[in-house]
Parts: C-alpha cells; structure tokens; sequence
C-alpha cells in the first residue's frame, strides 16, 4: 500500500512529554506539518490519553479472575461484672485471620470474557486510528488548499498591478485627448474590483493559516514557499488492502468478533459457579475465639447451581444475538461506503486532472490575447472594452486553472484517506497489543517516530 504508514502505531504517546514550541512563525514543508501536528494537536492529545485509560480499564475488568486476599483483626473488651463472688474479671477477646478466596472457572467463561474486554480496547484503538485518519487527511487538504490560496493571492496582486499599469496608461491617453472620459471610469473600476479580489484572495488565505495553526497545537505555521507543482497520481487504489487497512472497516470488523464472543459468554448466565476459599489463623485469644482456632488452617468450597433467573439470561442472549446481527449490517455498511469513497475521489482525481489539462491550455491562449489586446490598446489601434474583455477572461482562466490544480490535490488526498494511507500501521491484534503495552508501560513509549512519508511518491 502507498504510503503506508505515516507513523508508528499510538506513537504520539511517547512525545507528549516534549516542551511545546514557540508560538513564532514558522514555514515549513508538508511533511514536518503532520509531524507537529502528531506531536502538538490537542485533540491527538486526548485521544491517546483516552486509550491510555481503555487500556488500565481493561486491566481492572479481569481482576476478578485473580485470587484476592485479605487480613481482618477482631477484638473485644468487657469490664468487670457482678459483685462480690459472682464477680468475673475484665475480659478481653481477639483474633487475626488470614482469608484467600478464588473462583474457580469451571464454565469456560474467564476466557471469553477477558477476550471480549479487550477486543472492546481494540475497538477504541480503531476509532481513534480512524480519527487520525480523518484529522491528517483534513490537514493536509487545508495545507494545499492554503497553498493554491497564496497562489491565488499572488495572482490577484499580478493582476492588480496590471490593471493599475493599463489605468495609468488610460489617464495618459486622455490627458492627450486619445480617450474619452468613460475609459477612465471603466479602467478605474477595474483597479478597484482588482483591489477587492486581492483582499478577498488575502483573507482566505489568512483564514487557512489559522485553520493550519489550529490543527497543530496553536503553532504560528505556513506552508514553504516553493515552486508549486502540478500533483502525481501516486495511490494503489486496491479495494481489498483498503478493506485491511481502514481503521473504520477495522473498527467493524472487531466490534462484530466482540459481539459474537459477548453472546457465548451471556449463553453461560446459568453455568454453575464454584468457589474456594482459604483461612488461617494466626493469632486467637482465647485460642478457641475465633474459627479456625489460634494458628489453625481451614478451607471450604462451594458449588453453586442456578436454578432460575426469570428468563435473563434468555432475553440477554436474544439482545446480544441482535446485537450481532446489527454488527454485521454496519460492517457491510463501511465496506460500501469504502467502494464508494474510491469510486468518487478516483471520479473527481479524473475530472480535476482533465480540467487542469484543458485550463492550462486555455490560460496560453489567454495569455497570448491579453498580450496582443494591450499591445494594440497602447498603441491606440484597439478599443478599450476589448481590453477589459481580456483582462477579465485571462484572470478567470488563470483562477479556474489554481481551482482545477488545488481539486486534484483534494481528490489524491481523498484516495489516501480511502484507503486508510493516514492511519497508523497496525493490524488489531489483541494479543499482540496486550505484549506491547504489558506491564503499566505508557503506550509505545519505548518507541519512536517512523519516518514520514505524506506528500512524497513510493
């Protein structure tokens, strides 16, 4: 798969110690972006620390599978009672016992249970893969989209001066008596419909850069100014590595496993339950105060059988078994929806990369009118309308043509994101996840950044 995968799986936890950046300005290319992004974004932030806490969760589900043990101390204290011969003296009484308790599994149901509590972690991990996905494809759809902005902004400034050049070129005229006033007032509303368009083109610019800022933690960033380039088709589109890869569809596909593991273990509600438990006294006075008696042992077991429990146990798996059922649905659901995702954005890759073609021969021919029509104008042979003609086509195909380049970048980000190219490389396994996070060890923290590849070809 192309570009798989942009980083390490839950990576971001090891790096959530670093010192924040300073809010200054700074240009960078895509790739050092989505790295701050990884490092800084808030939203990242929660995320990994929510999955930290799924997993210490899961931890604690089992614990009742563990033996437990505990330690009580009792005593009592009685005054002196009676008079005379039928007095007693005070009495004191107390003991320390020692008490293990274990259920046995004898049904088979530990197993599952343990199993369905961390496919249910597994499945927040897929969510919060998906999330990722989603956020790094919206980043770097604005990344370029701030990038043809610039572009655009630097075309309404082209344009403006142009403008201003062929106004003053007008006023010249007139002072000459070349030209009646009415060309003045046109050129000069073109100057200044020139002037709107280039604050207009400034502000949407301005507005991506602090939507860039915002996804990556509230750092001041732009995009590097460089040549802009025309963009590659550079995706495996393979419907069934994005089936094994999209965290969404991997979502579904273990919520469904989870569902069925949940029915087998409700079918168990009236398994029988047996217990054991172990007691030892340590220390008992009078020695005969407490059972066992001072420094003996004791055990029991005890083997519970369920006789009826008012038909839950019936209904819970009639409800789990829809909930199967719905799993399946959904899993169906996000499988259509990933052909779907694929078809559109390879629809659109098609439709931006013929218009990009057509538009960029139409702004050669544009290019070439303006140049004749302002030629002739300066030379007094062309009429002005022809001119003002020129110059609102020519600036209308060189936008549609930064439209057509920014749409194709739109739909290969699009195609990435269908196929799960944003999401971290990892493949759900919950035995695997239990020897990687064993032991209290924050998330991959021993781990480090693999490299990033968003915005470069296999």
């Amino acid at each position: 798969m192309v570009q798989r995968k942009i980083f390490g799986a839950l990576v971001i936890g090891v790096m959530l110690t670093l010192p924040s950046p300073s809010f200054a300005s700074v240009s960078m290319t895509l790739p050092q972006y989505i790295r701050e992004i990884l490092l800084n974004n808030h939203t990242l932030r929660a995320g990994i620390k929510s999955i930290e806490a799924d997993y210490y969760s899961v931890l604690a589900s089992v614990a009742y599978q563990r033996p437990t043990t505990s330690g009580t101390f009792t005593g009592s204290y009685v005054t002196k009672q009676g008079t005379g011969e039928a007095s007693q003296e005070n009495v004191f009484a107390g003991n320390m016992a020692l008490r293990l308790t274990q259920r046995i599994d004898i049904n088979g149901s530990y197993k599952l249970d343990e199993k369905q509590n961390i496919l249910g972690y597994e499945v927040s991990r897929a969510n919060f893969d998906n999330s990722i996905n989603t956020l790094i494809a919206a980043a770097e759809e604005t990344w370029w989209s701030a990038v043809l902005a610039r572009e655009n902004m630097k075309l309404q400034h082209e344009i403006l001066l142009q403008r201003s050049e062929n106004h003053r070129v007008t006023v010249e005229k007139y002072n000459q008596e070349l030209v009646p006033k009415l060309d003045i007032v046109r050129s000069e509303a073109q100057v200044v419909e020139a002037e709107s368009l280039e604050k207009n083109a400034e502000t949407t610019y301005l507005n991506l850069i602090a939507e860039l800022s915002l996804m990556a933690g509230g750092l001041d960033v732009e995009p590097v100014d460089e040549e802009l380039k025309v963009p590659e088709f550079n995706v495996a589109l393979n419907f069934e590595d994005a089936l094994e890869y999209r965290p969404d569809v991997r979502a579904a596909r273990l919520n469904l496993e989870r569902a069925r593991l949940v029915k087998k273990l409700t079918a168990k509600g009236m398994s029988p339950t047996l217990d054991f438990a172990f007691q030892f006294t340590p220390w008992s006075d009078p020695e005969s105060y407490a059972t066992p008696n001072n420094l003996q042992a004791g055990a029991s077991i005890s083997l519970n059988f369920p006789i009826t429990d008012g038909k839950a146990t019936k209904y819970r798996v009639m409800n789990t078994d829809r909930l199967i059922q719905a799993s399946e649905a959904n899993l169906e659901a996000v499988r259509e929806q990933t052909r779907r995702d694929i078809a559109v954005a390879m629809n659109n890759w098609r439709n931006a990369s013929a218009a990009e073609h057509d538009k960029q021969r139409q702004v050669e021919r544009s290019e070439e009118e303006l140049r004749i029509t302002e030629l002739m104008y300066s030379e007094g042979m062309g009429a002005q309308i022809d001119l003002i003609n020129a110059q609102t086509a020519y600036q209308a195909v060189r936008t549609e043509y930064l439209n057509a380049v920014r749409n194709m970048y739109v739909a290969l980000v699009a195609m990435k994101k269908a196929v799960g190219d944003y999401a971290p490389d990892e493949n759900g396994d919950w035995n695997e996840a239990l020897s990687r996070y064993g032991k209290g060890k924050e998330i991959l923290g021993e781990l480090g950044l693999k490299s990033l590849r968003v915005g470069t070809k296999k």
